[in-house]
């Protein structure tokens, strides 16, 4: 991971207005709405069920971080070459993975889209964000030597059409590198059971979100997707990432750790919304039914864990 103090030099400063977007056809829509307490991405309204405030921003910076010690403190494991041109992160989030990428790599055209402007507004100079919808048509001026995906599960529809617009979009040669999980919580010993709150309510949310025509589970499915969709080459690396710090492992202890952080912030953020819209529950019944669920979290005799 670049050092900060590096990552500061020689950055433009970009403005990306939080609240209102202007199109190229002269029309003004709103890009913010609120509900249950949380606020959601307007544009494109529902189709995806996180929430975009600054608590979900917190979220995704942790995942960041856990991620990259999962990988070794490497952001990205395809081998890209010391000087790639174009790099395109799709779903890019707050955005630290494609500034983290325009550091590491100053030639490069870095590319970052996202329904939500949460990004930040200091970056390099060969860093950009886009207001865009990934499974609409793509329409970029140039193929990419690298495009990079991660933390899409419950927010894509089509997910073949997505990877079939990955590979036309991506140079001959370059590489496409995806980074999803398998929300089915497990544990090696049969501590987790089925009477579990967090297990009720990952169930909860894996149907809600398949009711809403997304896949909560994508990976899985990625190799299989990419296969069909042209690409060869394909590797596929699964690792268990621990929920808590049960693990005696050290390293796993500290991925476990990040997890369990990631989890206590980001689990009302991705509850709530298949809660209270699929399965008819109130706000206050959600809230209760989480407790018990972060309580479940904590436990360190529940030995949980999930592949990504």
């Amino acid at each position: 991971m670049p050092h900060p103090s590096r990552l500061h030099t020689k950055w433009k400063k970009v403005k990306i207005d939080d609240a209102i977007i202007h199109n190229d056809m002269g029309f003004t829509f709103s890009i913010r709405q609120y509900e249950n307490g949380r606020r959601y991405h307007a544009y494109r309204a529902g189709s995806y069920l996180m929430p975009n405030d600054e608590q979900a921003s917190d979220h995704l910076d942790i995942c960041h971080r856990m991620l990259t010690l999962a990988m070794d403190n490497k952001l990205h494991l395809a081998p890209i070459g010391p000087n790639p041109q174009r790099i395109l992160d799709i779903g890019t989030g707050t955005g630290l993975w494609a500034v983290e990428m325009g550091d590491m790599y100053p030639s490069a055209e870095v590319v970052g889209n996202d329904l939500s402007p949460i990004q930040p507004s200091i970056v390099p100079p060969n860093v950009k964000f886009e207001i865009d919808d990934v499974e609409s048509e793509w329409s970029h001026s140039s193929p990419f030597d690298f495009i990079h995906s991660r933390y899409m599960a419950m927010s894509i529809q089509d997910w073949p059409k997505l990877i079939s617009q990955m590979y036309n979009n991506v140079k001959p040669g370059g590489w496409v590198e995806l980074y999803d999980c398998d929300l089915e919580y497990r544990s090696f010993d049969g501590s987790l059971t089925k009477e579990h709150a967090i297990y009720k309510n990952e169930a909860l949310v894996i149907s809600g979100t398949r009711k809403h025509g997304r896949e909560p589970c994508p990976g899985p499915k990625l190799k299989g997707w990419m296969k069909d969709a042209g690409f060869v080459n394909i590797t596929e690396k699964i690792v268990p990432l621990p929920l808590g710090t049960w693990p005696k492992d050290p390293k796993l202890k500290e991925m476990g750790a990040w997890n369990l952080l990631q989890f206590m912030e980001g689990v009302e953020g991705w509850s709530i919304a298949a809660l209270t819209r699929f399965h008819g529950w109130s706000l206050e019944e959600a809230q209760v039914a989480l407790a018990h669920v972060r309580a479940d979290a904590k436990n360190k005799s529940i030995h949980l864990y999930f592949d990504l």
